[in-house]
């Protein structure tokens, strides 16, 4: 964790924080914002700056946020309490690389964008509830430029949520993405 930890600070470190964002599919296929529910829990996998869960605390679902850098966890949280939106903001400093921690759960939304790890996909579609909705991005070998180690080869996606109700899917252009439902 120490070295992924310190990387990621150092690129936060210079950077500002964070307004809300929704997740890239919704910028594609606005009707699935429908379908996205407005109380309930929501984990957001890898926050970063946590744009995405301030959009998902906008949106009134109380949020837990993931990320291995102290920096990035400290700014969501000033963000957070910026927006009035602390007390549905529950940032937390994670190593994801040794999985997703046990609580929560369960969640209504599951939110992983731009971090891959497939050792968590089947965590990702356990812990949705019924009815619950995940948003995965990941960097993907199609149409990458220049694949590296952290790009998906064709299809991971898709085959990962296999068990899930698939709502929408795209690759190309260096990356990939699924919206899923577990009914």
């Amino acid at each position: 964790m120490h070295d992924d930890a310190a990387r990621w600070d150092d690129r936060y470190r210079s950077a500002s924080p964070s307004g809300p964002l929704a997740p890239e599919p919704l910028a594609e296929r606005p009707d699935l914002l429908d379908l996205i529910p407005t109380a309930g829990l929501a984990i957001d996998i890898a926050c970063g700056l946590g744009g995405q869960s301030l959009w998902l605390a906008q949106r009134g679902l109380h949020v837990v946020a993931f990320d291995v850098s102290p920096v990035a966890v400290e700014l969501l949280r000033t963000a957070a309490t910026e927006a009035g939106l602390s007390h549905l903001v529950d940032a937390r400093v994670t190593d994801l690389d040794a999985g997703l921690p046990p609580e929560p759960s369960v969640a209504d939304v599951i939110v992983c964008q731009r971090f891959r790890h497939p050792a968590l996909y089947p965590l990702i579609a356990k812990r949705l509830a019924v009815g619950g909705i995940a948003i995965v991005t990941v960097l993907s070998e199609t149409g990458a430029d220049a694949p590296g180690p952290f790009h998906a080869p064709p299809g991971e996606l898709v085959e990962a949520f296999a068990g899930l109700d698939l709502l929408y899917a795209s690759e190309g252009h260096g990356v990939a993405t699924v919206v899923v439902r577990r009914n």
